[in-house]
């Protein structure tokens, strides 16, 4: 059954090295309860950020997202068609303040530490680029 809701959380979880290229998985945890792990030829794809709407199907934990117009913009195969996607430069920014904020969720950190957990974070995450 097709369903849409907005991710609260996603982790990276480990790379796959397939005979088609890499298949980068990702814990995520949706604004309706819903849990599983997710793959993408993207290691830190835009559309995986917190915030973001995603439609799916969720079958034994594994979620698959569904394009709904059935063209384009999907998650994994297929060509580009010339279509350069995001700066991961953004992407990082994105990701280290959704880990961040866990942190002060999770009441590990305060909020007046949010800047300097913050730009750890993200320096770490940049020097991987």
């Amino acid at each position: 059954m097709e369903k849409k809701a907005k991710i609260t959380r996603t982790v990276f979880k480990n790379e796959w090295k397939g005979p088609n290229g890499s298949v980068y998985y990702h814990d995520i945890e949706l604004d309706n309860g819903d849990k599983g792990s997710i793959g993408s030829k993207e290691n830190m794809p835009a559309k995986l950020n917190p915030g973001m709407e995603l439609t799916y199907t969720i079958d034994a934990g594994k979620i698959k997202a569904v394009n709904p117009s059935g063209v384009g913009g999907g998650f994994g195969g297929g060509g580009g068609g010339g279509k350069k996607g995001p700066d991961p430069k953004v992407q990082i920014v994105g990701f280290a303040m959704a880990y961040t904020k866990d942190l002060v969720v999770a009441g590990k950190v305060t909020t007046d530490q949010l800047p300097a957990i913050f730009e750890k974070i993200h320096s770490l995450m940049a020097a991987k680029l």
